[in-house]
């Protein structure tokens, strides 16, 4: 007998809000078997130890990373809250359920009869499950390579595919037809409403699209390896008639290399020898006495568990669920410093960091997934940016009972009138991510009448930083970075646009002196920090760039005195000093996200600005984290006099050849070194005598016979006297 995962929604009412008291996702595959049925479809998800790419989670949880509503919101549903049953979706390739279709390009007009390979079924009766009506959403981007073809079927795009899938409380009769215009808008039976989305690398569909593709699971991100290069992995089984466990590894899918063969009872791994430069692909495989092979593994995650230097965890907060921006708020009576922290669908959340991290105060938003993307704060007000409803501005001076006493439409729709961003300088609120383009500001002086005082209306504007009357404006797609003059908010004008290739500008922060720019590039032909020397507007130029691991993706980044504070999605918060921002320096990090993957999950932002020294950082899976950075340790500098320096190599990562550059205060011999993660020798660059002053070469990324290397993480060190200093470079091939 085969069996089949069942997502099975169970809901608990409780007065007016809707809780999911229990939203069971029922995982059942090889490993963690938790129901069985007599079907024989081939669907497994993968689930746990750690990451899982199919959640589910109370009102406002994720599936596939998507949502599931309830009834009246969605498509003018008459339904309450009180009509809600026991529903199971059943994924089963032998089953098809023919439901009415809608275009979402065509004001969701009706567009026929589709396919959904799957059913829905009223449970609340144990014994007559009635099988429910579906409809769902098509979607076309415009671009044909998603056209509408009355199969639901959502994918793993930037945005995803959002075919919404409709579960209806009629009956279903097998042609999709009862589902038709008269079952529309307000007379519409809509219990729930789900938009799945994938996670990008994740295949859904195969050739039959009720089918998982049955994967090996993998491990990247080496970076968050322990510096004795070992990764732990570990599984679960429940099934008879294993004798032993062969453990598959390689760089390429599918494994091919035993690594170990381990007994019945083994649950765990410890692999060792790992580079920071490798991809490793893993398979278990589940042996019987006669040498059959009973299974093959579809997930192993490594967990080598958080990960820091020079940082200490002081406590989490992980009480709701889908987190985003952060900020800061300090009483100013009582001196008690809060977290405030965007809770994605439902509002934000007002947490007293004092000690260990505990919730005083919450306000919601104003309609259940209204998308709370950031929060600033002024005096004792809050402002809580939200993408698909007006801002709330909130009063803080009792964090345990906050007052909303203003809201804010922005852009062009009345109605919703979100934003994505702002930032607060002075008494002005600057908001972007507006539908129009552009930015708006208004004037805070009375915090229950807010102001427009000015806008200016361009191309997408992501996040914004004003400082001095200077605005900096992250363009992030494809359009780089303006630097605006917004001392007069009523006529903003723009002094500079500098763009760069592959730009997708995210984020940007000034060094404290103005003269350096630092942009977070979230997409784009590289993820990561570039930095710009701005002190000729005319001659803008990069200086340097900050790369964790060149797949990685960076967020949110902000200065302080000479550090510069970085959220870097699945690499954890990240500390750089910037003493020479031409030459910035990795000094501290805390990685909270668990799963070695890559991509736009993990550390959202992080608020560095309390006087107590406490950091606080948003992790979109696991909430809050309070922080403390060692600055007592003693970091490793160059020991030698001023004029003594070894910059990051340009470009890095590289490929074919990088330029090193490095400065020598005075006449001394030069030892100029290449090596490997290993340590290994690979080439000797400089060993003479050099004159004071700065020298320049290149490495072709060759050994001593030169020879090409392979891509990796080489480290160029410098000795000269008593200086020594060192550098990592990427080479990619």
């Amino acid at each position: 007998m085969k069996t089949i995962q069942i997502l099975k929604v169970l809901l608990g009412l409780s007065s007016v809000s809707v809780v999911f008291s229990e939203l069971d996702i029922l995982v059942v595959n090889e490993f963690n078997i938790s129901e069985t049925r007599e079907v024989e479809p081939d669907l497994y998800w993968a689930w746990e130890p750690d990451s899982r790419w199919l959640s589910g989670v109370d009102w406002g949880g994720q599936t596939f990373y998507g949502y599931i509503g309830l009834s009246e919101i969605f498509l003018g549903s008459s339904l309450s809250a009180d009509d809600a049953i026991d529903v199971e979706i059943r994924f089963d390739s032998n089953e098809t359920t023919f439901c009415q279709t809608y275009r979402r390009d065509l004001d969701y007009s009706a567009a026929g009869v589709g396919v959904f390979r799957g059913s829905a079924w009223d449970i609340s009766d144990p014994n007559n499950h009635r099988r429910l009506n579906i409809c769902f959403v098509e979607w076309d981007d415009g671009t044909g390579e998603h056209a509408p073809n009355l199969i639901w079927d959502p994918d793993d795009s930037n945005y995803g595919r959002r075919e919404y899938l409709f579960i209806m409380l009629s009956d279903y009769d097998g042609t999709g037809e009862t589902y038709d215009n008269s079952n529309t808008g307000f007379d519409s039976d809509v219990i729930y409403s789900w938009w799945p989305k994938l996670r990008s690398g994740y295949t859904f569909f195969q050739t039959d699209p009720a089918s998982l593709t049955i994967r090996t699971a993998f491990i990247t991100n080496f970076s968050s390896l322990p510096d004795d290069g070992q990764l732990t992995l570990s599984w679960e089984f429940e099934e008879e008639g294993v004798d032993h466990f062969d453990l598959f590894y390689s760089t390429t899918i599918p494994p091919n290399n035993l690594l170990v063969q381990l007994d019945a009872d083994d649950r765990s791994y410890l692999h060792t020898g790992l580079t920071n430069d490798e991809k490793v692909y893993y398979q278990m495989k589940g042996v019987s006495s006669q040498g059959d092979i009973l299974y093959s593994s579809i997930q192993i995650w490594g967990k080598p568990g958080p990960v820091s230097m020079n940082m200490d965890l002081l406590g989490t907060w992980n009480e709701r669920e889908n987190y985003g921006d952060i900020w800061g708020y300090t009483d100013q009576i009582t001196g008690k410093e809060y977290a405030l922290l965007c809770v994605r669908d439902e509002g934000l959340s007002i947490i007293d960091i004092s000690d260990q991290p505990i919730e005083v105060g919450f306000v919601p938003s104003m309609q259940f997934g209204s998308d709370a993307k950031d929060v600033k704060v002024f005096d004792h007000y809050a402002v809580l940016i939200k993408e698909n409803e007006p801002a709330q501005i909130i009063d803080l001076s009792d964090p345990e009972d906050p007052n909303v006493v203003s809201t804010i439409h922005f852009g062009l729709s009345i109605e919703d009138g979100g934003a994505h961003n702002c930032y607060i300088n002075g008494q002005y609120l600057y908001v972007i991510g507006l539908d129009a383009g552009g930015l708006e500001i208004y004037d805070l002086t009375n915090p229950e009448s807010p102001q427009w005082v000015g806008d200016y209306i361009t191309y997408y504007y992501h996040d914004i930083y004003v400082k001095d009357g200077i605005a900096y404006a992250a363009a992030i797609h494809g359009d780089g970075v303006d630097i605006l003059d917004v001392s007069n908010p009523s006529n903003v004008q723009l002094l500079v646009n500098f763009n760069y290739e592959g730009s997708g500008a995210h984020n940007c922060w000034t060094t404290e002196d103005g003269n350096y720019v630092i942009v977070g590039d979230e997409i784009g032909e590289g993820n990561w920090i570039r930095i710009f020397d701005i002190q000729d507007l005319d001659n803008i130029s990069m200086v340097a760039e900050y790369i964790v691991d060149p797949e990685s993706v960076v967020h949110n980044a902000y200065v302080d005195g000479n550090l510069l504070y970085v959220a870097h999605y699945t690499e954890g918060v990240r500390i750089v000093d910037l003493s020479d921002p031409e030459s910035p320096v990795e000094i501290a990090y805390y990685d909270p996200y668990l799963p070695n993957e890559y991509g736009y999950e993990g550390c959202w932002s992080v608020f560095p600005y309390f006087e107590s020294g406490k950091i606080i950082a948003s992790d979109l899976q696991s909430g809050l984290f309070v922080l403390e950075h060692q600055q007592s340790v003693n970091i490793e500098k160059p020991n030698a006099p001023a004029g003594f320096n070894l910059k990051q190599n340009y470009p890095n990562p590289f490929n074919p050849t990088t330029r090193i550059n490095y400065t020598i205060g005075l006449e001394s011999f030069v030892n100029l070194t290449v090596f490997d993660v290993s340590g290994d020798f690979v080439k000797t660059l400089v060993n003479s005598h050099k004159p004071t002053g700065i020298h320049s070469l290149q490495w072709h990324g060759t050994n001593e016979l030169d020879k090409k290397m392979p891509s990796g993480s080489y480290f160029i060190k410098i000795k000269t006297g008593e200086f020594t200093q060192s550098r990592k470079m990427i080479l990619l091939k």
